[in-house]
């Protein structure tokens, strides 16, 4: 079919006539966003399915899924994705577009993406590639959200994916980066132990973790601690299992306490004082990562500070 919106939203009003008339009649149509996801031609569609189909169950959305590579015109599809909820009766139904595009003729897309977006409802971007979420080319897309996510850890190293990060954060969306989502189970130790006891900003840290090069969520949580003194150290080359976390250990010292807290496996031990408990982290996964930052449309203080930090951090302890 052409690539045009209306005929897009024809072909999604087609089909929503055949739920209605089908097996599945009384269908629920949910819609509380438009979220527009930004890959490239070979990331992995059954990974990127299960993803958004797990997004789609907590925040019900129209999803259009923009495919860059190759060297072909645009083309597009539409679909509507149902499921039924657990003790459910009836179905809930979101749509879906996929549009392919070279980048030649990635100019031909963002009309179509503003054709298409849920009129008075918010929209959210999500690149995966930092790489590709700061091209020239992209920008278009990228001023259509009022929120971009990223993900800045498949760069491995922090000083590398600076830059790229000032240059996307320097726009009229709000930034978001899962990296600092990574951080938050150890941000929560910290503030509550913070709560607890009354102080309002560490002594001493220090930070450990695994694999070469400084991996972004450790940057990002040094530049929230922002202690008087820190530490930063890689214990190990050896990379850790995929969606593990690279941060191994984390130290912190205030007003005469200490909190030491140390990964094993998926459980992080934490000892305050001598007093040992012990916490699960699960592994990290782009839905669950995704779910965190789509609760937050507005500002989110404590990241874009942390975010300013990065160069003075970096530049402080490498």
């Amino acid at each position: 079919m052409a690539v045009d919106a209306g005929l897009l939203l024809k072909e999604l009003d087609r089909n929503w006539r055949l739920l209605g008339h089908g097996e599945n009649a009384g269908v629920l149509r949910a819609c509380s966003m438009t979220l527009i996801v930004v890959v490239d031609e070979l990331f992995d569609a059954q990974a990127l399915g299960a993803t958004l189909a797990d997004i789609m169950h907590a925040y019900p959305n129209r999803t259009i899924v923009v495919r860059l590579g190759g060297d072909g015109a645009v083309s597009a599809r539409a679909e509507i994705q149902c499921w039924l909820p657990f003790g459910g009766r009836r179905q809930v139904c979101c749509e879906q577009v996929e549009i392919s595009a070279s980048l030649a003729a990635l100019a031909a897309v963002p009309p179509v993406l503003f054709g298409l977006m849920v009129a008075d409802l918010p929209v959210a971007l999500w690149c995966p590639d930092l790489r590709l979420a700061q091209l020239p080319l992209l920008r278009p897309l990228l001023k259509l959200a009022g929120k971009v996510m990223v993900d800045s850890s498949a760069l491995l190293d922090m000083p590398a994916a600076l830059p790229l990060l000032e240059s996307i954060s320097a726009g009229s969306w709000r930034l978001a980066d899962l990296a600092w989502a990574r951080t938050t189970r150890w941000r929560a130790a910290v503030a509550h132990l913070a709560v607890t006891h009354g102080w309002s900003r560490a002594e001493e840290a220090e930070i450990c973790w695994a694999g070469e090069g400084v991996p972004p969520p450790v940057a990002y949580l040094a530049a929230w601690l922002n202690p008087e003194r820190l530490t930063l150290r890689c214990v190990t080359p050896q990379m850790p299992p995929g969606g593990a976390g690279r941060i191994s250990r984390l130290r912190v010292t205030a007003q005469g306490r200490r909190m030491d807290l140390w990964r094993e496996g998926t459980s992080v031990v934490m000892d305050t004082d001598g007093l040992r408990t012990g916490m699960v982290f699960p592994l990290h996964s782009d839905s669950a990562l995704l779910h965190q930052e789509l609760a937050v449309f507005g500002a989110d203080p404590q990241y874009e500070s942390a975010l300013r930090r990065l160069p003075e951090v970096l530049h402080a302890h490498l």
